[in-house]
């Protein structure tokens, strides 16, 4: 208010200055009468100062608020910033009355949303680590704590007869400690911001991978009861890919496929050509208990299991599917699953040339 008033009071010293300095001399007592000649005399001349004087002053004011308007924006920025992890909760800046100001503040907004986005991923990956430790530490937990109890007993009666049974049974449970350690470092590596450039990508025939599959799952699934085949069309398929990554891909949902395909009687692994002529779709299938339909949208996330318990009996890390998922994004390539009262079919589609 201080300022204002000093405006008003200059303003008034610049008009009676304007009006007096026309006047080569005074034809009045004192200037107020003065003013009033001047105004009968020459109107015109004192409009013309009357406008200017209040278009300056309204300019000085229409500043001054602007400036204060500054200041209070100024401390809107220093509050969100001091509660950037609630500034969702913190009001949007409002449309400034003052058009210079509008661009600063649509800027200003959009940095704080970036910087909100920011803090929510960083947020987001924090939870993620925690999570990987956390699930890891529980599927490691079990089998470390059965491979000490049984070599403990092994340590504490040497020469039992038992003891190579014990052995056996440590043995299955540091093997199903590896597992779990390969597959986390294999989901670490696939969801690498790199990854893309880190596969090796080479000529291979397709339909001889999915044949060779089938051949060295024969006595598992021989095991199984369960039938396993493969099928291409045509015969031959050539494409383009990480050949490694790739059968990692395939081995994961034909081992899925015998973990959690209860009562299935086969398991077909079968590829056709699309009618682009740039894609081929690969399709692993068995005809097992269905997936609810509620878990279809969720069985490519890492940890997720379809049972409600995290079942040692199937010893599943719950990070295949989602291993599965990074490989092919990888390829850029799409992975879906589909499942009815008759099948379960793991549908990949992967461009023949992957433009990486």
């Amino acid at each position: 208010m201080g300022k204002m008033l000093m405006v008003l009071i200059l303003s008034g010293f610049v008009f009676v200055g304007a009006i007096l300095i026309l006047q080569p001399e005074w034809n009045a007592k004192n200037w107020v009468d003065e003013l009033h000649f001047v105004a009968t005399q020459n109107p015109k001349a004192f409009w013309i100062i009357s406008i200017g004087v209040i278009t300056g002053w309204l300019w000085a004011n229409y500043l001054i608020f602007e400036q204060m308007y500054l200041k209070s924006l100024t401390l809107m920025i220093v509050q969100k910033s001091q509660n950037l992890a609630n500034v969702a909760q913190l009001p949007r800046f409002k449309k400034s009355p003052f058009i210079r100001l509008r661009p600063l503040i649509k800027s200003i907004d959009g940095i704080f949303e970036a910087m909100q986005e920011s803090e929510a991923r960083g947020n987001a990956i924090e939870q993620s680590k925690d999570e990987i430790i956390g699930n890891i530490s529980h599927d490691l937990r079990t089998p470390l704590t059965a491979l000490l109890g049984y070599l403990g007993l092994v340590k504490m009666h040497p020469g039992a007869p038992e003891n190579n049974k014990y052995v056996n049974v440590a043995y299955e449970k540091a093997d199903h400690m590896r597992t779990l350690v390969e597959d986390l470092y294999e989901y670490v590596q696939v969801n690498d911001k790199s990854f893309k450039m880190q596969l090796h990508l080479a000529p291979l025939n397709l339909s001889a991978m999915l044949s060779q599959l089938a051949v060295n799952y024969e006595l598992e699934a021989q095991e199984h009861h369960v039938e396993i085949s493969a099928a291409t069309q045509p015969d031959s398929i050539e494409m383009y890919g990480d050949q490694n990554r790739l059968a990692r891909v395939f081995m994961n949902l034909i081992a899925n496929a015998f973990k959690y395909g209860e009562g299935a009687t086969y398991i077909h692994l079968t590829a056709r050509i699309l009618d682009d002529d740039e894609s081929v779709e690969v399709c692993v299938e068995n005809d097992g208990k269905r997936i609810p339909e509620e878990a279809l949208g969720h069985v490519f996330e890492r940890f997720y299991r379809v049972e409600s318990s995290r079942n040692v009996k199937t010893g599943g890390s719950g990070l295949g599917l989602a291993i599965v998922s990074g490989i092919v994004e990888g390829h850029n390539g799409e992975a879906r699953v589909e499942s009815d009262e008759h099948k379960t079919s793991f549908i990949i589609t992967l461009p023949l040339q992957p433009d990486l």
